[in-house]
């Protein structure tokens, strides 16, 4: 299990470090920019997170997959998953930007959009897949510590106040590619133009649909709240509520970040060795159960003094939807080992069920909640998802995942 815990470790330590550099900058912004000018960013944000999973599409863990299995097929992997994702991205943005000037007559905050948009691309040329299937975690760890980093220095380079709110997203996006820049040279990439890939990209995505899916549906009721409810309250509240949910979104990338580390070994050892699989599902639910005694509770519970500490008591309507939507928190954290554990024994189909299950509920109680109790509507609908979502996963592992017979 050394190579398992050198992975746990350097991925750990990939999340910790680039969420302390985020988690500055969010804060930084917070202040600088004041509760509307950073409503109308974290807005634009999270239209792009949202349309990111439409330029992965899979791939990067259909990648990691195949990398594992013949490591010198890397830079073809590379070349062909990449070159597909900046023909996504570029679609995309032609689409977006389209929509932006039929839809906001505002031009600082199409401004803004056209910004954020740029990450778009910037996800398309990132290749830490690559490294994750050569088991090179430590090179994810670089990779996210230096651009987090850059993005933070940037940012408080040039943006003072509020009226540097158009600098903000187009500062913040740039920053995210020069570390994509510099692992596509060392993976020799080569841009695929003759398009006659795509038949090879089209088998690709008749595997990674399934995962794809998984991660749409689950963006639905894990961020894309904080759209809803900006189409029934105002920026200011939608910056107060993107406090609570970029907070909780932080903690939970953690436990995916380790469910990276493990799903590799996961998928060697489910047919070959059932204790080693359990084992290591085990030792993922430990890790769970200390981080929620010793982080994820403390924070929980002394909300109102972090939240008016780091961002001052302007945020404190923050504290009660962060408070409701922590003990959703703990239910993400106990069910990441089992639904990975499901997807490295080959039911993602279990795992898809469950995400579009939450994901409908979500919409429903957001639908019926949001407009009359806000932002507090919004971290109710995850808490009820989360449950949902627990229950259906650990009655799926049950009945998929055979447990290991003492010799």
């Amino acid at each position: 299990m050394e190579r398992l815990e050198k992975n746990f470790m350097w991925m750990a330590a990939a999340n910790i470090v680039g969420s302390l550099f985020s988690v500055t900058l969010f804060i930084y912004l917070a202040r600088s920019l004041r509760a509307e000018a950073f409503g109308k960013v974290s807005y634009a944000h999270s239209f792009i997170f949202f349309l990111l999973n439409f330029v992965d599409l899979g791939l990067s863990t259909y990648g990691i997959r195949e990398i594992a299995k013949d490591r010198k097929k890397v830079s073809d992997y590379v070349s062909e998953i990449v070159s597909f994702k900046l023909l996504v991205a570029s679609s995309l943005f032609i689409i977006l930007m389209a929509a932006t000037f039929l839809t906001y007559s505002s031009a600082g905050f199409r401004m803004i959009i056209l910004g954020a948009s740029l990450l778009l691309f910037a996800s398309a040329l990132s290749t830490e897949w690559a490294y994750q299937g050569q088991e090179k975690m430590r090179m994810v760890f670089i990779s996210f510590a230096t651009t987090t980093l850059l993005q933070l220095l940037m940012v408080w380079a040039f943006v003072k106040g509020p009226g540097d709110v158009l600098k903000a997203t187009p500062i913040y996006s740039l920053a995210a590619f020069f570390i994509p820049v510099l692992f596509l040279i060392h993976f020799k990439y080569k841009p695929k133009l003759d398009f006659t890939y795509l038949k090879q990209i089209k088998s690709y995505l008749a595997s990674s649909l399934i995962i794809w899916l998984i991660a749409i549906f689950a963006q639905v009721y894990n961020g894309l709240d904080i759209v809803f409810l900006g189409l029934f309250k105002s920026p200011e509240e939608v910056g107060y509520f993107t406090i609570a949910r970029r907070a909780i979104g932080g903690c939970a990338l953690l436990m995916v970040f380790l469910a990276n580390a493990l799903l590799p070994r996961l998928s060697a050892t489910f047919s070959n060795d059932v204790c080693q699989f359990n084992s290591a599902t085990g030792k993922f639910l430990k890790i769970s159960s200390a981080l929620t005694v010793f982080v994820f509770l403390p924070v929980i519970i002394f909300s109102d003094h972090i939240i008016s500490f780091a961002l001052g008591s302007e945020y404190l309507p923050a504290s009660l939807p962060f408070r409701i939507m922590g003990f959703g928190l703990i239910l993400v954290v106990f069910n990441l080992p089992y639904s990975t554990g499901l997807i490295a024994a080959g039911k993602e189909k279990e795992v898809l069920k469950q995400v579009l299950a939450s994901a409908s509920l979500s919409v429903v109680i957001n639908i019926f909640l949001m407009p009359r109790y806000g932002m507090t509507g919004a971290a109710i609908s995850f808490l009820f998802a989360e449950i949902l979502a627990l229950f259906w996963i650990l009655r799926a592992y049950r009945k998929h995942i055979i447990a290991c017979q003492p010799s």
